[in-house]
């Protein structure tokens, strides 16, 4: 018959089952390393997808940008009667910079330059960046206005004249008509671009 105070020997020398304080503690402190490690890694992605979204951003309104730009020139037209005034460059040099203007008679294909009327296009550089406004002509609608390739603060414009002797002026002498292309060279606050665009007009080249 056993003692009512018998207890069981621990065989093994373990003390009991529960945690001690210096146990508990260390697993609070790695607890919270890798609660810190997970949060830094999901800001970190957060970040990334936040610039990947603000990049694909500025993709997509540069595209939108070249082909309202590419479309406008495309559609360049003569004027259609002697008196009228189809593309007129203007030669400027401010801060340093070309600043250079042109502006031209253009039919609407796409938004923002809709296809019910011709439009009125004057493409110069800004300190906002690069602007083409555009208003309609013979409508009574308020004028249209586009920001394209922000930090371009100043513009160097050319046209090509196949006339002879062919090749690229500064100056264009003949604003009832149009040329064959356009060639421009884009200008920020350290100098000019690396590289020149050139667009191409199907209804220039033709002098009457």
């Amino acid at each position: 018959m056993r003692s009512a105070g018998f207890m069981r020997p621990n065989v093994l020398g373990l003390a009991g089952s529960g945690f001690t304080l210096l146990e508990l503690m260390i697993a609070i402190v790695l607890t919270g390393v890798v609660a810190m490690l997970v949060y830094g890694a999901a800001a970190v992605a957060m970040d990334t997808q936040d610039r990947l979204r603000e990049r694909g951003r500025e993709i997509r309104a540069r595209q939108a940008w070249r082909a309202t730009l590419q479309e406008a020139f495309r559609n360049t037209r003569p004027a259609a009667t002697f008196a009228d005034t189809a593309f007129f460059l203007e030669d400027g040099f401010v801060g340093g910079r070309p600043a250079d203007r042109v502006s031209f008679v253009t039919a609407g294909s796409m938004p923002p330059l809709t296809a019910d009327s011709d439009w009125v296009v004057t493409l110069e550089a800004s300190p906002e960046g690069l602007v083409l406004s555009a208003r309609p002509v013979g409508v009574i609608a308020p004028p249209q206005r586009v920001v394209g390739v922000p930090g371009v603060t100043g513009l160097s414009i050319r046209v090509f004249d196949p006339e002879p002797p062919a090749g690229w002026r500064d100056t264009w002498d003949y604003p009832r008509l149009v040329p064959a292309a356009v060639e421009l060279t884009y200008w920020t606050d350290e100098g000019p671009a690396a590289r020149s665009e050139r667009l191409w007009l199907p209804l220039g080249g033709v002098r009457w």
